[in-house]
């Protein structure tokens, strides 16, 4: 018999611990999401409810890896019966910390001399435990920091974690279907991307640079702690310590007299414009990393877990929030193929049909008076139909999303997130910047008609000259016709010459006609 390595009997052991706690958790998880696509009550099913709470149960026991696959796993409405989703949605990441020893020693390895030498004072309790690292307090030339330590073996756990998972879902992939496998198998390649580089303090701080600088450009009334980079490495990171309220201990924001429903709409405010007109986005904004200044100010802390769209996603999300408030089916359907969520095989009739009756459901109630978690039941209760595949760049947006609701509707009850989405189309200037954008799509797509157009004419020219006689007078009215249009076109740049992207798209348009109309005489 071979001996395996110390390392591989490591992980057969794991293999099977793992096993013996997710089989049942799996096995529930198909018959769920199999009768959860057949029903089509509105309803929660307890048992559903309850097996999605085991679920949770089961991956806190299996420890750090899980924890955090499971909180990406919560804003999976494509993977996730609903039931589920709001078990996942409680999972937290708080894990008793290591003890300071175990810390101890990362640091003074990372920085090269003893924490004594390094710190005028270090408090050796932990003030915040998580699951892949933890944060204590201390002094550093004469500032008070908080110093953040990754746990210890933390990379080495999750790299066997991972592999076990990966292995554990090859042995499942005939016991699904092919599309419900290629998701899951996505979420799994997307998450060993990303909690390596959550464990990776060089990589936060510059998260936290590039985040403060949009802010900063912005005048934004934000803080974002200070880094010494100095005594920061890839396993240790200090930063300056903001002390402040923290944004669900309502009792005290009270005493001290702020405003909950403005600072509501403040935070989801900051968070979207953050999403819709920066390069990166904060993308873990539970209670324990926003809290407020005694001067007011949003402070934000956590930079582990950050997201970025590009500009043709970015769009496609404006225009599914624009069909999701506007309940249109076409709309949400569009967006949804340009976000390759859908696939274009997908029958579009059936997809309407069903998007057409979860929507009216819905009837009666005013748009301003939808929760986001609402809006997104239309789609949910949809896609969770059809083969779908979540885009990995809205992964982190849809959890951004559903936690800032949830700490939003604590400071206050009547939060509606549309009210902020109006006030970033309106006075921040997006709904303009969408609207440009579909002129410049449709300028586009009007000049490629007009070459094509042009591609035909020596065809067409020879036609018409074998039938000169017949055609002449077509051809007289159709010059006319021409340098009338040309002649609209143009006033109609005469009369938008204030935007110069309609004069963008007009001009080309305008000028084609003219070349259009020489060739035609």
């Amino acid at each position: 018999m071979v001996e395996l390595p110390p390392k591989d009997r490591g992980i057969r052991r794991s293999e099977l611990h793992v096993l013996l706690k997710l089989y049942p958790v799996f096995r529930r998880y198909l018959k769920d999401r199999d009768k959860a696509k057949r029903d089509k009550e509105t309803g929660y099913d307890p048992i559903r409810e309850r097996n999605g709470i085991l679920a949770v149960k089961a991956f806190i026991d299996l420890g750090p890896t899980f924890i955090k696959l499971g909180q990406i796993l919560s804003a999976r409405s494509d993977l996730l019966p609903k039931e589920y989703m709001k078990a996942f949605e409680s999972l937290q990441d708080k894990v008793p910390a290591a003890p300071f020893s175990d810390a101890q020693k990362i640091i003074e390895r990372s920085l090269g001399k003893p924490v004594d030498e390094i710190f005028e004072e270090f408090d050796r309790e932990a003030i915040s435990g998580a699951s892949l690292g933890q944060v204590y307090r201390a002094r550093y030339r004469g500032s008070d920091v908080a110093v953040k330590v990754n746990r210890p073996n933390v990379k080495e756990i999750v790299r066997r974690d991972l592999i076990v998972i990966n292995r554990l879902l090859r042995l499942a992939k005939n016991r699904m279907e092919s599309f419900l496998y290629t998701s899951i198998k996505n979420v799994i390649d997307d998450f060993s991307l990303r909690v390596y580089e959550e464990m990776d303090y060089v990589k936060e701080r510059e998260n936290l640079k590039r985040i403060w600088g949009n802010l900063s450009a912005r005048n934004e009334r934000v803080l974002v702690p200070n880094v010494f980079d100095e005594i920061s490495t890839s396993e240790v990171l200090v930063m300056q310590y903001v002390s402040g309220t923290k944004i669900t201990d309502i009792d005290s924001l009270k005493q001290k007299n702020y405003d909950l429903k403005n600072l509501a709409f403040r935070v989801d405010l900051l968070f979207l414009k953050m999403l819709l007109r920066d390069d990166i986005f904060h993308a873990d904004p539970h209670p324990g990393n926003i809290s407020l200044s005694d001067d007011g100010n949003i402070i934000l802390y956590d930079f582990g877990m950050v997201g970025s769209l590009d500009s043709d996603t970015r769009y496609s999300l404006l225009e599914l929030y624009a069909g999701l408030v506007q309940t249109d089916p076409d709309m949400i359907i569009d967006s949804l193929l340009a976000m390759h969520a859908l696939s274009p095989a997908a029958n579009r009739g059936i997809i309407r049909r069903s998007m057409e009756l979860v929507i009216a459901g819905m009837s009666g109630k005013r748009v301003e008076d939808r929760e986001v978690r609402e809006i997104f039941e239309i789609a949910n209760d949809v896609i969770f139909e059809f083969p779908f595949k979540l885009p990995q760049a809205l992964v982190l947006y849809m959890r951004m999303s559903s936690i800032l609701e949830g700490v939003c509707l604590q400071l206050d009850p009547e939060f509606r997130f549309i009210s902020v989405l109006r006030e970033l189309l309106y006075n921040e200037g997006l709904l303009n910047e969408f609207y440009s954008r579909q002129l410049r799509e449709f300028g586009k797509k009007a000049i490629i008609s007009i070459e094509k157009g042009l591609d035909v004419l020596p065809a067409l020219k020879r036609r018409l000259d074998e039938t000169e006689g017949v055609v002449e007078m077509k051809r007289s009215k159709s010059i006319e016709i021409s340098i009338f249009l040309g002649f609209g076109l143009l006033a109609l740049v005469y009369f938008f010459h204030y935007d110069p992207l309609i004069s963008e798209i007009l001009i080309p348009v305008d000028l084609a006609i003219f070349v259009y109309s020489l060739i035609r005489k």
